[in-house]
């Protein structure tokens, strides 16, 4: 399908962009910052669950108006609604979200003093196609059936710009098996320069902190329908990015439970006394020194023939850069990885920190893409291979 991207008219400082479809009445001016703010929850909830990702959802906000004979639907603001995903990573609403959904859109409501109000739904689209399913039609003529209502889906990408589509009343009927009108859902592309995500990594000295940010957590593949084993395959290159991989520096073991002070480092060292005592002692202990030598000879076994022992704890955690996004993976045949029960991946940055738990499935399928807002990221994967015993890696990136 054609993209069209179509800045505002007027200033080049213009805040909108600006989706029209020739023929249709129907004119929808996107406000820049929601993009921003938006693809920052589509690609949290993406990167949740390896392969295809959990879908996301909420309640546009706006304002609409009647104008020349078309009307014009302007979205300055979003509300996000949370799934419990209890049938899986479609965003489909149990009867709790549907009472959390209900309650988030009545406080929304249309009144004559408010300025903002709720004008439609949006979700993130991780299945095929590009088309509202029956379950967002449910939601769309039961909660906005008003003639100016819209409906925003979101088509997130590990290795290329997301793309999206609205929806929206014609009378009676909702075009539902596709949108008209595909555009790149990022500001770059639709003509608003670069996003404050953006400009805060391109200028260091910029004031640190940011609100929160753009995260983004999958398996590479062409798009959110990845064929089977897709995680092998390596994501599309770029030229300007840094490939070079980065290795972790530590790993340590951790037991649950375990109230005991870690041992301090000395601080200083015991001089033995410059004594007649001095000289038999260092005999003694270069005796006990062979024969323990010599007993751990004996019962020594190599793991492989002319072999080096590997390290059974270490997972071997790495990042690389890929595009917009940093590659994580790490090593599954490691023997912590192999016997793990259950694992956490922890990512930190600018105050911001998520959690992604992972299954057995999931820590055999190693390769996640986060996007980064700054210039430092904290990564550290934990994996549990007993109920009381987790072995743990860290790795903090730097730009």
């Amino acid at each position: 399908m054609d993209t069209l991207v179509k800045p505002e008219q007027g200033s080049s400082t213009s805040t909108y962009y600006v989706w029209e479809v020739p023929d249709k009445n129907t004119v929808i001016h996107l406000d820049f910052g929601v993009v921003d703010r938006l693809l920052i929850e589509v690609m949290r909830g993406f990167g949740a669950i390896p392969r295809r990702g959990a879908e996301v959802g909420g309640i546009l906000l706006g304002s609409a108006e009647k104008s020349g004979g078309k009307t014009i639907v302007r979205v300055e603001d979003f509300e996000v609604v949370s799934c419990e995903h209890r049938r899986g990573p479609s965003y489909l609403l149990s009867e709790a979200d549907v009472n959390r959904y209900e309650e988030t859109l009545q406080r929304h409501r249309h009144t004559p003093e408010k300025r903002l109000y709720a004008i439609g739904g949006y979700r993130s689209h991780t299945r095929e196609g590009m088309g509202m399913s029956a379950e967002d039609l449910k939601v769309f003529d039961g909660y906005f059936p008003e003639p100016h209502s819209i409906y925003l889906l979101v088509k997130p990408y590990a290795t290329r710009v997301s793309v999206a589509g609205f929806f929206f009343r014609e009378g009676d009927l909702v075009h539902t098996e596709s949108t008209y009108l595909e555009f790149p859902f990022r500001r770059r592309e639709l003509g608003g320069g670069a996003s404050p995500a953006g400009r805060y990594r391109e200028s260091p000295g910029t004031a640190a902190g940011v609100a929160s940010p753009t995260t983004g957590f999958t398996a590479p593949a062409a798009g959110p329908a990845s064929p089977a084993g897709g995680l092998d395959t390596p994501p599309v290159e770029y030229a300007d990015y840094d490939e070079r991989p980065y290795y972790p520096s530590t790993v340590e073991e951790e037991y649950a439970g375990d109230s005991a002070e870690p041992v301090a480092e000395e601080t200083s060292v015991t001089r033995f006394r410059k004594t007649n005592v001095w000289i038999p002692l260092s005999f003694i202990f270069l005796l006990l020194g062979v024969l323990v030598g010599f007993q751990a000879a004996l019962s020594y076994k190599p793991a492989k023939a002319g072999g080096v022992l590997s390290d059974p704890f270490s997972m071997t955690l790495a990042v690389s850069r890929s595009g917009d996004y940093l590659h994580i993976r790490w090593d599954r045949h490691s023997q912590a990885v192999r016997t793990a029960q259950r694992g956490v991946l922890t990512i930190s940055e600018s105050g911001y920190e998520k959690k992604v738990d992972l299954d057995t499935i999931q820590l055999q399928n190693p390769t996640v893409y986060y996007r980064n807002v700054s210039d430092a990221v904290k990564f550290r994967l934990e994996v549990f291979t007993k109920e009381r015993v987790a072995v743990s890696e860290t790795f903090e990136w730097h730009r």
